[in-house]
């Protein structure tokens, strides 16, 4: 029987430095730099591309999930714009007053299948302002699908 040589190798002590220092560099780097970063302002679990109400959270994990009743692009929960004039208004609560209580869905900003007091606080935040923001491309707050508009769907 035969004895084979044992190759040992040795690696001086500034190699061995140099190799460690780039493995922990390589391992501390982080990657979302090179694999591109999904974004999600509201941390809903939706990405912002894809969401329509980008800083109001209408994910999986909420009733609201993503709903837009009017088909406009913007998510319930950020669109009290009930008469589609890109601004919530006072027309717009005289929709909803004739809604509370009862099952309306333009009204219902949750998603709660009742319109609210909660449905109102959405309502006020969003007075005097334009619905959304949505971080799909085809939302458009003039759209009107019951008058043949295109529906704008992610």
């Amino acid at each position: 029987m035969t004895k084979r040589p044992s190759r040992t190798r040795t690696l001086s002590l500034a190699t061995f430095l140099v190799t460690f220092r780039v493995t922990l560099l390589a391992l501390l780097t982080p990657v979302a730099g090179f694999a591109g970063a999904v974004l999600d302002a509201d941390n809903d679990l939706v990405p912002d591309q894809f969401d329509s109400c980008v800083n109001h959270a209408n994910g999986p994990n909420q009733a609201s999930n993503q709903i837009d009743t009017d088909l406009d692009g913007y998510g319930d929960r950020c669109d009290p714009d009930v008469d589609q004039s890109c601004s919530v208004t006072a027309l717009d609560f005289g929709s909803w007053l004739v809604c509370f209580g009862s099952y309306c869905t333009e009204a219902d900003f949750d998603n709660s299948g009742t319109v609210t007091a909660i449905d109102f606080g959405v309502f006020l935040s969003f007075f005097g302002q334009p619905p959304g923001p949505s971080g799909l491309a085809c939302a458009d707050c003039t759209i009107r699908v019951d008058q043949g508009g295109v529906p704008c769907l992610p």
